[in-house]
């Protein structure tokens, strides 16, 4: 099952790379688009979010938005080998270049949120199937974050059209998302469409 993840996540990784600039921007606007729109956004006080890979929807749009209508923001925050948490992102102005060049809040503004803080959490992802199975980066991270810390938070996936598969291998300790949300489509995972 591993080399059969390992297999996909190689093949969807390098056409999510090979998208134009431009592409992306216009594919995120419009994922973002339709996030604004649901009731689950709507009404969330408090939203996980992740500041973006350069290949990744481009979610900068969405932290300002958020923030803007007075939801409490959290980024993700690696506690220590394998435990990641998350920490509030008080304003924009707040993010600094991390790891990788992945934003990151800034350590004299870093304030770890307490475990069951979110509302809505927004799942990355590299690939990801109709029935909300989801497949990482591999290091299982976002696994354990839903499954351990935030099991009470609706699930949503923003990716591109590119990163939808017909099927997923699933472990047992691999958690799903509950709608998939592209430039073209929105997917409630739940029922199927």
């Amino acid at each position: 099952m591993e080399g059969d993840k390992r297999e996909l996540r190689k093949k969807i990784l390098r056409v999510r790379r090979s998208l134009t600039a431009s592409y992306r921007q216009k594919a995120s606007w419009a994922i973002l688009a339709r996030l604004y729109e649901l009731e689950i956004y709507q009404q969330a006080s408090s939203v996980m979010a992740y500041a973006s890979m350069p290949d990744e929807v481009q979610l900068e749009e969405l932290l300002a938005h958020s923030l803007g209508q007075g939801k409490r923001m959290g980024l993700p925050y690696v506690i220590a080998k394998g435990l990641m948490g998350a920490v509030r992102l008080p304003d924009m102005e707040s993010l600094v270049e991390g790891a990788y060049g992945i934003p990151t809040v800034s350590e004299e503004k870093r304030e770890l949120l307490p475990a069951g803080s979110f509302d809505l959490v927004l799942v990355p992802g590299v690939a990801f199937a109709e029935d909300g199975s989801r497949l990482g980066m591999g290091a299982g991270f976002y696994d354990r974050f839903l499954s351990e810390r935030e099991p009470q938070a609706r699930r949503i996936a923003l990716c591109f059209d590119c990163q939808l598969a017909e099927e997923i291998p699933m472990e047992a300790h691999d958690q799903r998302v509950e709608a998939i949300i592209t430039e073209t489509r929105f997917i409630d995972c739940r029922r199927g469409n």
